[in-house]
């Protein structure tokens, strides 16, 4: 089975719009599916400052993820990185992780990574390289607190 990791098109929404609502309520919380589908339809009109990505395993999308500077400070976001459900602990997030981080040292070598994740995923982040630098309780919604983490190059 071929795994490739290509930039998002237009006609990439509905399935990764799919891949995060299985993903509901364990890593994201429900009032975050606007906010995902808001963050795809600023992409695909004007926003050439992120770059999204889809990953594909057996001619599937299976997965999203991406990363810009969207303060324009030099500061490079992760930004709304998924698998779909169905496809945990099988090494994809790893790979869609590591094409990011890749891809950012390329375009923007030496520029600081930061993401802000939950308690849910933090651990993964850890394990690549990521250290916390603050928690905030009950920021997307109750009991989900946000992980604000940095990359150790």
């Amino acid at each position: 089975m071929d795994t490739t990791i290509r930039k998002y098109i237009k006609t990439d929404k509905d399935v990764c719009i799919e891949s995060f609502k299985s993903n509901v309520p364990k890593y994201f919380a429900e009032e975050e599916i606007k906010d995902f589908e808001n963050f795809l339809m600023r992409i695909e009109k004007e926003d050439n400052k992120t770059h999204f990505y889809v990953i594909v395993y057996d001619e599937k999308i299976i997965g999203c993820g991406g990363f810009g500077d969207k303060d324009n400070n030099e500061i490079i976001s992760l930004a709304w990185g998924l698998i779909h459900k169905d496809y945990h602990k099988k090494g994809f997030g790893k790979k869609l992780l590591s094409h990011r981080i890749e891809e950012i040292k390329r375009l923007k070598p030496g520029v600081p990574i930061i993401i802000d994740t939950t308690q849910y995923s933090c651990g993964f982040f850890e394990k690549y390289g990521f250290f916390t630098t603050k928690i905030t309780n009950d920021y997307y919604t109750i009991g989900m607190h946000r992980y604000d983490m940095t990359y150790r190059f």
